[in-house]
C-alpha cells in the first residue's frame, strides 16, 4: 500500500512538471561554463527535473547500498547471538540434568541406607523375639 501511494505521488509530480514545462515554451538562454545555449523553456525545465531525479537516485542508492551492508551485517550478528545462546542454553541443560542426577543419586544413596538400618533394627527385633520365644516358659507352680 506504500509503494502505491509514491507509485502516485510520483505520478502526479511528474505529470504537474509536464504541464508546467508546456505551458513555459518559449526560448531562453542557457550559460554553460562558457559557451552560451538558446533552448526551448521546456527542454531546461524537463532537463533540470531529470538531471534533479538523475541527483536524488544516485545519492539515495549510495545510501540505501549502505542500509543493505548494514542490514546483512546486522543479520549476521544476530544469527551469531543466536547460535551462541543456542550453545549456552544446551551447556546449562546439560549442567542442570548433571545436577539433578547427582541430587537424585544422593538421595538414593540416602535411602538406601536408611532402609539398610532399618532392615537391620528389625531383623534384631525379630531376633530377639525368637530368642524369647525359644526361653523355656515360667513354670509358676514349681
Amino acid at each position: 500500500m506504500k509503494k502505491q501511494w509514491k507509485v502516485f505521488l510520483g505520478f502526479i509530480l511528474v505529470l504537474l512538471i509536464v504541464i508546467f514545462a508546456l505551458s513555459n515554451s518559449q526560448e531562453v538562454p542557457v550559460n554553460f561554463l562558457i559557451k552560451k545555449f538558446y533552448l526551448s523553456l521546456v527542454l531546461v525545465i524537463i532537463g533540470s527535473a531529470l538531471i534533479g531525479a538523475l541527483v536524488v537516485m544516485l545519492t539515495s542508492g549510495a545510501t540505501l547500498f549502505q542500509q543493505r551492508k548494514e542490514i546483512k551485517q546486522l543479520k549476521e550478528t544476530i544469527q551469531s547471538y543466536e547460535t551462541n545462546n543456542e550453545q549456552k542454553l544446551a551447556e546449562e541443560k546439560a549442567a542442570f540434568q548433571r545436577k539433578q542426577e547427582n541430587e537424585i543419586a544422593v538421595l538414593k544413596a540416602n535411602y538406601e541406607s536408611l532402609l539398610k538400618e532399618k532392615d537391620q533394627a528389625l531383623a534384631e527385633k525379630e531376633n530377639a523375639q525368637a530368642e524369647k520365644k525359644n526361653d523355656p516358659p515360667i513354670d509358676y507352680y514349681d
